[in-house]
């Protein structure tokens, strides 16, 4: 892990570490509160002064969207990537990629003088996806479990050997860890504060939860089994973070100072309100709260304790938070048609909003609010149309349609092979919708 000693000692263009830890959600961290001790290398950088947030949330409920805002500082509004259907009504596994028209935090780097490489161990964060552009060096894994573990430390390793990288030059190194993705890993024996487990793969037992067709002592018996892996594939996030940046540290690269910015792209369910992994039109705690870490030894800076991850790429470009913050935002474009009353904000998308202790989630022109430090389960939702905030929220829901009313035609080529990918990686699939499908408030 990072020294004390490389913290004071700074240079005048530091290496630049973008870390995404995928799918991980800030209630099954410990630097988090969490009971279980899954993340000591986030609570070791935070020794070290690192600022950190664990009530950020994050731009999307899946991969693509969120990376793409990442990259960018754009919403998805604006760069439009994983927009599913659009003016052409094309069908559901059309997923757009991002756009080269929008510059992204490698071209931004590289035209400040960085070296920069992408790492990545989930495989939709990818060439075909848009968000490799920019890196001159790309290696993305084909399946999650290559880069599990100890693996992602070591292909990084392999190819700081291998690449001819100019000392004299900046680094930008891009790594996205991707073990709390499913498929999830058995748990060994010994671990101390998780029992022995085999490994999990989602379904069958996925579907027939949701279905509800599981006993309540199947279920209970399931749902544990599945929270002792996802947290140790959290743990094992945090020993590759730390693994990661020793190979760094080991390889020079952090002499001449760092500015390190971890986060994550979305959370994950593990049966709150019955449903399991990630990626749908729904936006509950579990699977948008998100951490924010970030450490520099060109100084410190506060992060607001709800601030948006969306900052994290003016803290990867700038060191800094943006001016004015974005506002804290969620949105996922729907898998299908619009509904029946197409002018209905929010009828080609669906969005959330978090306002001081309050959550607007907008669908299909309809506003409720969720009272998080009252209802933390989210069991009781109210309507807003009297909140202030909901006017805003329903304006971004028509920027939300608009863009993927007049989405770029996408490639017919790049969108099947696009598709076919995210289908066998679990993203796209029939079931938009929760097992029993509520509308906000019911």
């Amino acid at each position: 892990m990072l020294s004390v000693k490389a913290l004071e000692e700074a240079g005048s263009q530091p290496t630049v570490v973008f870390v995404v830890m995928d799918t991980l959600r800030a209630d099954r961290a410990s630097l988090c509160d969490y009971a279980r001790p899954t993340t000591p290398s986030l609570e070791k950088l935070v020794e070290l002064g690192a600022s950190y947030a664990c009530r950020s949330h994050s731009p999307s409920t899946w991969t693509l969207p969120s990376h793409a805002t990442f990259f960018t500082g754009l919403g998805s509004e604006e760069h439009q990537a994983g927009i599913r259907y659009g003016a052409k009504k094309l069908s559901w596994e059309t997923v757009t990629p991002l756009d080269a028209r929008y510059p992204t935090l490698a071209e931004d780097m590289a035209a400040r003088g960085y070296q920069t490489l992408l790492l990545s161990g989930n495989p939709v964060v990818s060439e075909e996806s848009g968000l490799t552009r920019g890196f001159a060096h790309a290696v993305v894994a084909q399946t999650y479990p290559e880069m599990h573990g100890h693996r992602l430390a070591q292909r990084l390793k392999l190819i700081l050997h291998y690449l001819a990288l100019d000392r004299d030059k900046p680094l930008f190194v891009f790594i996205n860890i991707a073990d709390p993705h499913s498929p999830w890993r058995a748990i060994p024996p010994g671990l101390g504060f998780l029992p022995a487990r085999a490994a999990m793969t989602p379904n069958p037992e996925r579907r027939r939860f949701e279905a509800g067709e599981l006993t309540d002592p199947e279920a209970e018996r399931w749902l544990s089994h599945l929270s002792d892996v996802y947290d140790y594939s959290v743990l094992r996030a945090d020993r590759s973070l730390a693994a990661t940046l020793d190979v760094l540290e080991a390889d020079g690269w952090f002499e001449r100072g760092y500015r390190l910015v971890v986060t994550s792209d979305h959370g994950e369910y593990l049966g709150e309100h019955q449903m399991v992994e990630h990626g749908r039109r729904f936006f509950y705690e579990p699977v948008t709260r998100v951490p924010l870490v970030y450490l520099s030894t060109e100084g410190q800076i506060e992060l607001p304790e709800d601030v948006p991850s969306s900052v994290a790429h003016s803290l990867v470009l700038d060191g800094a938070l943006p001016e004015v913050l974005p506002p804290n935002v969620a949105s996922v474009f729907r898998n299908g048609p619009a509904s029946a009353d197409s002018t209905l904000p929010c009828s080609l998308s669906t969005a959330a909003l978090w306002v001081g202790e309050s959550k607007l989630v907008a669908d299909q022109g309809q506003v409720f609010s969720y009272e998080l430090s009252r209802d933390p389960n989210e069991e009781q939702p109210i309507p807003a149309g009297d909140h202030p905030a909901a006017a805003e929220l329903l304006e971004h829901c028509r920027a939300l349609d608009r863009a993927a009313a007049t989405r770029p035609a996408p490639d017919a080529e790049l969108s099947k092979e696009l598709s076919a990918q995210l289908k066998a990686l679990g993203y796209l699939s029939d079931d938009e919708e929760s097992p029993n499908p509520q509308a906000p408030g019911q």
